[in-house]
């Protein structure tokens, strides 16, 4: 065996494979098969970018009208999977229903027909998260429509009223920003399951999991706390150094990639700004925000991350925080799905070393006498 290389805490500056996805740089770069995230999300919308993610290339117009319609027939969710849902108690956690949701899905679906199995995984994430919510609620489902896309059909079947074209596309924006990140821990882990060749709900599946931890998807629910902590603009100086002061971490900020700036943060940031024209608590939402964003720069010179910027849009929309981190989700799952593929065409199992630390050379002692 030839002798073992250590890697450093979290495998931080470690390469471990090639990728076509996603390259996201130190100095607050992040581009998608080639594109920058600033053109994408000025120019683009999500079903295109999702096509480009899974498929390597944007689609044409016939390809594009081709894929949103599928995307969209193949919302509706079977019935007895939706029982199961509103089954579970009211206060359960929107990712473990969630996941509970797609394990059940797994064993009605065909999953010897992968292109089937992975466009139903992707399309059915945002009615399970949304139906799932309501009928926990004793609330009726709203059925997917196909008038409308991926990210306007998900706030028609959570929030059950019309959506203005404003909250429709900052939504849809923020999708597109969520959507993938290269080697994420999420991500990493759909291609460690991938590489077992196992089928791709249980790599869906274990990518989720580990996108509930509060280090990875799971942050975007702390930014609310604080938000509701400040209260308003003129304590947000004083509620952070306090909890500078304290040794706390403020939610929002900090990512193990980029060091000066989140070029996500930044556009989720004006997309905030915009939401005032319509919403007049997103202007006091947006000041308290950038005041935050300030004093951890003079401070601490961290810059803020994206889930500092989209949490206050999905609160100004209207969303539960309870479903923050599920809907960071239903967006990256198309980057799961391109990572599961890139990595079943490799050949390599990923399976690391190990240095063992504990105990050696003990001997047994009978239970009897122990």
């Amino acid at each position: 065996m030839p002798d073992l290389v250590y890697a450093p805490a979290g495998l931080y500056g470690v390469v471990v494979s090639q990728t076509k996805i996603a390259k996201s740089t130190a100095d607050g770069s992040l581009i998608y098969r080639g594109y920058s995230i600033q053109d994408l999300v000025e120019n683009s919308n999500f079903e295109e970018v999702a096509y480009l993610i899974c498929k390597e290339r944007l689609p044409t117009r016939r390809e594009f009208d081709d894929f949103k319609s599928k995307l969209t027939a193949s919302m509706i969710v079977p019935k007895d999977v939706l029982d199961i849902l509103r089954c579970l108690p009211r206060d359960s956690s929107s990712m473990d229903a969630l996941r509970a949701g797609l394990s059940i899905l797994a064993t009605k679906e065909n999953v010897v027909n992968p292109d089937s199995a992975t466009f139903s995984i992707a399309a059915k994430m945002p009615t399970m998260i949304a139906s799932g919510h309501r009928l926990r609620r004793g609330q009726r489902a709203v059925v997917p429509n196909s008038r409308y896309g991926y990210a306007e059909n998900f706030l028609r079947m959570l929030l059950a009223r019309r959506i203005s074209e404003l909250d429709a596309t900052a939504f849809e924006k923020v999708l597109i920003l969520y959507m993938e990140h290269d080697f994420n821990a999420s991500a990493f882990t759909v291609r460690v399951v991938a590489s077992t060749k196992a089928d791709i709900y249980s790599a869906v599946i274990a990518g989720l999991s580990a996108l509930k931890g509060p280090l990875h998807g799971g942050a975007n629910q702390d930014v609310i706390s604080l938000m509701n902590e400040i209260r308003s603009p003129d304590q947000a100086e004083k509620v952070v150094k306090n909890k500078l002061e304290a040794g706390e971490k403020v939610p929002g900020f900090g990512h193990r990639i980029y060091k000066t700036v989140d070029p996500r943060a930044q556009i989720a940031k004006r997309l905030l700004k915009s939401l005032s024209a319509e919403h007049p608590a997103a202007a006091t939402l947006y000041e308290t925000c950038t005041t935050v964003e300030s004093v951890m720069w003079r401070e601490k010179r961290i810059p803020a991350n994206l889930d500092f910027y989209a949490a206050p849009i999905f609160s100004t929309i209207g969303i539960s925080v309870k479903l923050y981190t599920s809907i960071f989700a239903m967006s990256r799952v198309f980057g799961w799905i391109a990572h599961f593929e890139e990595q079943s065409n490799e050949a390599k199992l990923i399976r690391p070393e190990a240095e063992y630390v504990g105990l050696k050379d003990l001997k047994y002692i009978q239970l009897d006498i122990r």
